[in-house]
């Protein structure tokens, strides 16, 4: 329980297994079309689990109608250059549960899984790092599960480095969706009027990202959760509490308009800044694609020198090139053709606050563009309201004043 809210938290968590001890029926038959993991060894893997956990597991033939315990293929999870030894990749799915419950269970199938495959699946590789950890959180009816609030108070920068989860296809940030609405208008509306009041809530609102694409999927909020991919197996096999590991976004989503409004602010005027340097260099960004096969592919350039691999199949993608061959250092998906300068501009303020934060990342194999993320970084740590300590003081006092009854502060 957060702040007198009940918060749950239903996991689904990604794993790749050995024989477990099984029958050799089963061994042999690992896999089915497409390299999935089979029904026979999926039901071995749920035997496995009851046996270890005491919770009751089941692996279903079709999607599960309801909430349970569930061992089903993981279709993600490629078994070509696994080790030797190494069988089929399964997603773990358990139901709903107030948050001290899941981490009981959370412990419980941790030590299952060590206990029947050992440490396979608890240190980093490059296969285990292929393994996500989804959580679906949710309040019930007592707390309305509002983009906004998330979108302004949560550090997912911060989130997804030290999960080893940035810039994946599946791991965008809210900022790539919502930065590219904010930018667009701010090419006409050049202060920002229009967008106070409630003018930024709804454009927010209506640009959250809503798939999979996303690392905080507001695709299922309608139906009362929010699904967070932020987060690898294994944190979820030997990382901190799940209060901890979520980083105060239960604080973040608890937070009243009265008080949310401070970031509001903050995150508006980050998005100007970038919105001012990117009229500064719009014109130092070209693009080309070569003839549309299967999708079209090419390149876009800073000051004539190449930036960063393009793909066009309807929207575009962006890689960003690092500073060694076949290296890339950022990406940014779902844009508009004509977006592209806003995207590469949203993926230099995402290198400038990891620059800031002092996280190690490789860096921009185009000097000039690099140059220009420096310029970035310095105009943002001049401002202390834009760090990442400033956002959780301020959600850590918001949660001290709702502690007491209060659910506003004064302005600056």
């Amino acid at each position: 329980m957060i702040d007198g809210i009940r918060w749950r938290a239903g996991f689904e968590v990604e794993v790749i297994l050995g024989d477990l001890g099984i029958s050799r029926f089963a061994r042999e038959a690992a896999y089915e079309p497409m390299d999935l993991a089979s029904p026979e060894f999926c039901r071995a893997v749920a035997k496995a689990l009851t046996e270890h956990t005491g919770q009751r597991w089941t692996a279903p033939q079709a999607a599960p109608g309801r909430p349970g315990f569930y061992v089903v293929p993981e279709h993600g999870l490629d078994p070509l250059d696994w080790p030797r030894g190494r069988l089929a990749g399964v997603e773990l799915l358990t139901p709903p549960l107030p948050f001290e419950d899941a981490d009981v269970v959370r412990r419980q199938i941790a030590d299952a899984i060590f206990e029947i495959d050992g440490d396979f699946n608890f240190e980093r590789s490059q296969f285990t790092d292929d393994c996500g950890w989804h959580i679906n959180i949710d309040a019930g009816d007592e707390q309305y599960l509002d983009p906004i609030r998330f979108i302004v108070g949560v550090d997912e920068i911060s989130l997804l480095a030290a999960n080893g989860r940035l810039f994946t296809e599946y791991t965008g940030l809210q900022r790539h969706s919502v930065g590219l609405a904010v930018l667009r208008h701010l090419s006409r509306d050049r202060e920002g009027a229009l967008l106070c009041s409630s003018g930024f809530h709804n454009l927010a609102n209506s640009a959250a990202g809503a798939s999979k694409r996303y690392a905080a999927n507001f695709a299922k909020a309608e139906r009362g959760y929010l699904e967070l991919r932020h987060f690898s197996a294994l944190a979820f096999l030997d990382g901190r509490d799940l209060v901890d590991e979520l980083e105060r976004i239960p604080g973040a989503m608890e937070m009243p308009f009265s008080q949310i409004s401070r970031l509001e602010k903050i995150y508006r005027k980050k998005l100007h800044l970038l919105s001012h340097w990117l009229e500064a260099n719009r014109t130092r960004f070209t693009w080309s694609t070569g003839p549309m096969v299967v999708i079209a592919c090419g390149e876009v350039f800073f000051d004539g020198e190449p930036l960063g691999a393009l793909a066009v199949n309807g929207t575009a993608e962006i890689s960003l090139y690092g500073s060694k061959e076949h290296s890339y250092i950022g990406m940014i998906s779902g844009l508009n053709f004509a977006e592209i300068a806003e995207g590469a501009a949203l993926l230099a303020l995402d290198l400038a606050e990891i620059a800031n934060l002092g996280l190690v990342t490789t860096k921009s194999g185009n000097a000039a563009f690099r140059r220009e993320i420096a310029k970035l970084a310095k105009m943002l740590k001049a401002d202390p309201v834009f760090s990442s300590s400033h956002q959780r003081d301020l959600i850590e006092l918001a949660g001290k004043l709702r502690a007491r009854g209060h659910y506003q502060w004064d302005e600056d």
